[in-house]
Order: C-alpha cells, then sequence, then structure tokens
C-alpha cells in the first residue's frame, strides 16, 4: 500500500522560528564561547611574556624583570605583542586548524589584532619599580618585626653619628696647626729670633734628650694620602671604576608609556630601611671576599660615595668617618680632667721645646686636635682591618696615649684590629646609607646591578631601562563579524600589599 505525508503551515512556522532561534543561540555560544577563549589567550600571552623574566638578575638580586630588547640591546616591545597576539589566536583558532593540532575554527574567529597601551619600565621615576621589587623580596626573607628591630637600632646610631659628623665639620686639624704655626713664626719675629731656636727653656719644665714634638709630626701625616694611613698592612687597594659613561644614572634612559604601575610600595622610613638591608645584603664593600670578579668592588662605598674608581668610593666613606670619629673622640677629651691634665702637660713640653711660653692656650688647642685626628686614624683604621669601634669612645676604649701620638705612623703601621665592644666597618656604612637620599641610592645601586650582569657571557647588551615590569594590551578579536576589545594587563608588583 503506498503511503503519503504532508506537513501543515503551524509545523513550518515553527521549524523555521526553532531553526532562526537555534541559529541565533548558536551564534551566542559561539560569541560568548570566543570571548572566553579570547581573554583566555590574551591572559596566557601576558604570562609567556612574563614568563621570560631574566635569570641571572633573578638568580643575583632577587628581582624579575623582561628583557624588552631580548638580549640586542635595541628596544623590542612588538616581540611582546607578537607574543600575546600569536597566545591569542592560538586560543581562538582563526582561519580553521592551526597544523591540524586544534581541529576546527568553532568560534568563527576571523581577525585578531591591538595594540600594547602601557608599559613600566624597572628604571621609571628613579627605579621605583626596582625598589619596590626588593622590598617584598626582604619583607618575604627577613619579616617585618626583624627589620623594624633593626631600624630601631640604625636610628638610634645615625642620629649620634650626624651629631658627631656635623660637629665634626667645625673641627679643622689642619686649621690649628696652620693657626699654631703661624702664632709659632710671628712670636719668632716679634723676639727676633728662629722660631725653630729652642731658647731658654723654664726650669720647671724639663725637655727629654729624644723628645719629638707630636705637632710636627702629625703636621707631615696631613700631607699624605689617607688612604695609605689608614688601610692595613699587606691589604691591596682594587684598581676597577665605573666610569660615567657607562652608569645607568648617568645616561639618556628609555622611559615607560601610559600610566605607570608599581604596586602599593611608598617611600616611607620603614620601606627606605628594608632597602638599606636589601643594599647590605646584595652589594659588597672594602672587607667583602665575594664577587672579586665584578666590575666594581667596593659597591657600599659607591653608593655612598657616586665616584668614579673604588678608591675614590672608599676615599669618600674614609673622610666621613674621620670627620665623624675627630668630633666624637674631641668630645671625650672636653670631656675628661684626667686627658685634659696630659695635654696641658704636653703642651708646657712642646712650648719649652720651641721656645715659647707664652704659646701654651694655643699649642693646647692644637694637641687636642692632633689627638683628636691620630685617634680617628686608629678608629678607621680599626674598622678597616675587620675590628670594631664604639660610637661614642671611654677611658677603656681610647687606644693612643698622649705620649704615643709622637710615634702615630709607627702604630698606624703596625696596628691590628683589636677585641673591644662597639660597631664594626659594615654597621657604619649602614649609618651613613640611612642618611642618603632613596632615589639617589636606588640608582646607584641599579648602576652596579647593571655593570655586574652585563660582565656576565652573552649579556653585554644588558639594560635595566629596557627591563619591562608591568605590560597592558588593548586587543580587539572578532567572532561572527563581530568585534570585541579586551583590555588586559599583568605586572610583577601586581602582587603587592
Amino acid at each position: 500500500m503506498k503511503k503519503s505525508g504532508s506537513i501543515t503551515v503551524f509545523t513550518s512556522l515553527f521549524l523555521a522560528v526553532f531553526l532562526l532561534v537555534f541559529q541565533v543561540l548558536l551564534q551566542s555560544v559561539q560569541i560568548g564561547g570566543g570571548r572566553v577563549q579570547a581573554e583566555t589567550g590574551v591572559e596566557e600571552g601576558l604570562y609567556s611574556v612574563f614568563a621570560g623574566y631574566d635569570r641571572e638578575l633573578l638568580e643575583r638580586y632577587h628581582v624579575f624583570m623582561v628583557d624588552g630588547s631580548y638580549g640586542t640591546g635595541v628596544w623590542k616591545p612588538e616581540c611582546m605583542y607578537q607574543t600575546v597576539k600569536k597566545c591569542m589566536e592560538e586560543s581562538c583558532r582563526p582561519d580553521g586548524a592551526i597544523s591540524g593540532v586544534r581541529g576546527e575554527n568553532l568560534w568563527k574567529c576571523s581577525s585578531v589584532s591591538g595594540a600594547i597601551t602601557a608599559y613600566t619600565l624597572m628604571s621609571d621615576e628613579h627605579g621605583r619599580g626596582y625598589r619596590a621589587q626588593a622590598v617584598d623580596y626582604m619583607k618575604e626573607t627577613l619579616g617585618i618585626q626583624g627589620i623594624q628591630l633593626l631600624m630601631k637600632k640604625y636610628e638610634q646610631q645615625k642620629d649620634i653619628f650626624e651629631q658627631q659628623e656635623k660637629r665634626g665639620s667645625d673641627i679643622d686639624v689642619k686649621q690649628s696647626m696652620d693657626s699654631y704655626e703661624k702664632a709659632r713664626k710671628e712670636a719668632g719675629q716679634n723676639q727676633g729670633q728662629d722660631p725653630d731656636n729652642t731658647g731658654q727653656q723654664p726650669a720647671v719644665v724639663q725637655v727629654p734628650a729624644d723628645f719629638v714634638n707630636p705637632l710636627d709630626v702629625i703636621r707631615q701625616l696631613q700631607k699624605k694620602s689617607i688612604l695609605a694611613l689608614v688601610v692595613p698592612a699587606g691589604k691591596e687597594l682594587s684598581q676597577k671604576g665605573l666610569p660615567k659613561e657607562k652608569r645607568l644614572s648617568r645616561r639618556k634612559k628609555q622611559t615607560g608609556m601610559g600610566i605607570p604601575f608599581y604596586g602599593a610600595q611608598e617611600d616611607t622610613v620603614l620601606t627606605r630601611g628594608i632597602f638599606q638591608a636589601y643594599m647590605m645584603q646584595h652589594l659588597t664593600d672594602y672587607t667583602s671576599m665575594e664577587h672579586a670578579t665584578d666590575p666594581l668592588r667596593y659597591q657600599l662605598e659607591y653608593v655612598i660615595g657616586g665616584k668614579n674608581t673604588d678608591q675614590e668610593n672608599l676615599k669618600a666613606v674614609v673622610y666621613r668617618l674621620l670627620a665623624a670619629r675627630e668630633a666624637a673622640n674631641m668630645m671625650y677629651l672636653l670631656q675628661d680632667p684626667t686627658r685634659q691634665a696630659e695635654i696641658h702637660e704636653m703642651a708646657l713640653v712642646i712650648c719649652a721645646a720651641i721656645g715659647f711660653p707664652a704659646l701654651e692656650g694655643i699649642v693646647s688647642l692644637a694637641l687636642q686636635a692632633a689627638w683628636a685626628f691620630g685617634e680617628s686614624l686608629l678608629d678607621v683604621r680599626q674598622l678597616l682591618a675587620g675590628g670594631k669601634v664604639p660610637l661614642v669612645k671611654t677611658g677603656s676604649t681610647w687606644m693612643v696615649s698622649i705620649h704615643q701620638l709622637a710615634k702615630i705612623t709607627e702604630l698606624l703601621k703596625n696596628s691590628r684590629a683589636v677585641e673591644q665592644k662597639g660597631m664594626t666597618y659594615q654597621e657604619y656604612l649602614g649609618i651613613l646609607l640611612m642618611t642618603g637620599k632613596s632615589e639617589v641610592q636606588t640608582e646607584r645601586t641599579m648602576d652596579i646591578v647593571e655593570a655586574v650582569i652585563r660582565g656576565m657571557s652573552g649579556k653585554e647588551n644588558f639594560r635595566l631601562d629596557q627591563g619591562v615590569i608591568y605590560l597592558e594590551v588593548d586587543m580587539g578579536v572578532t567572532f561572527a563579524e563581530k568585534t570585541f576589545s579586551l583590555q588586559r594587563d599583568y605586572g610583577y608588583a601586581m602582587g603587592s600589599d
């Protein structure tokens, strides 16, 4: 028997509407699914960019950055963009299957385009991004409580040191010696005799036959190199240097684009103290034995002094320590009656030796400055030899007697670090760092870091001002003839508190 079939108008209309709704739903699914794939792709692309951080920089200095030149020394932001775009294309599969790996183009993605809209570099705003990462690292390794205790200790010492340094600027040993010499010559002229003539000595003052005028000794010491006086015997000084043209802080730098992002770190007393702890942990100094092949050996001294060579930076630190120590030692001499009596007694002997008893007052002042200077030379030498020196001297920690002052050259030559309470050279450097400006110290730290990394094999083109730490992209993607915009960003400081 022959069968026949038919479809009603209602059924036809129902099927037409159903197919239309299905097509709309399918298109919505394609668009929605495509947007999810696009978002996944752009985030995967950003993660891929930042996964290419510089390994040597992280291993040595514990900070992250992506080399925006990709080892060439030529700024190439397009390489980062292409990485993000490629990840989006692979995720959305435009133009069908990619090498037959991921199947068909289910989301009907026809194009991917976009641009980098913002990026932040390591060197922007005087290295604020570098400082933020360093602070985060130290927080994780040392802990806030430990850093705060360290800061409290250094703050107390810094206040004392700054007072000493301020008073030390008012103490000029050379001026005291010049005043003594001038008064001595004038007295000789007034009496019509050579100033070196011993003249008739007062009966109450006996001048030993082998007497050596300590003021003459100190006068000669002032003509010598300060490093020759305080550097321990047998210790070779570094001949290395970092010329201005090789410093990040001195050249015209690549800068970021758009609104920079650094995380939530602010330049507070605490963050400055944390960054100081970072510098002391990662940079070498005169007493350090490690990293002898670095372009600069006295790195903390460079952060403090900012000079071209290791020796110039060490000299700058030594002069500051010497000025502070002179003030501290002078204050002790002024307050100790026993030392004052010794100064008066020695001044009478010197006056008798040069034949001008009337100069006792001027000689006493010069002798006091000379004694403080001699003690300070031994203090700094003690520090450079690995010993300790207290901020404030007492009778038990005083090293040079007034009768040894004339033999100060031999004492400096033969002195060794002695066991006593006080602060080490590194601790004094910590105080000096606390007196500096945060931005200057960060840039100088980056000068050293860049020079060290550049000295490694294959890293000759390394530049911190091409180091990307934050990136924002605006990507456009088309699904089923509808274009959507996706703006995403990522950076190493995104996790900062």
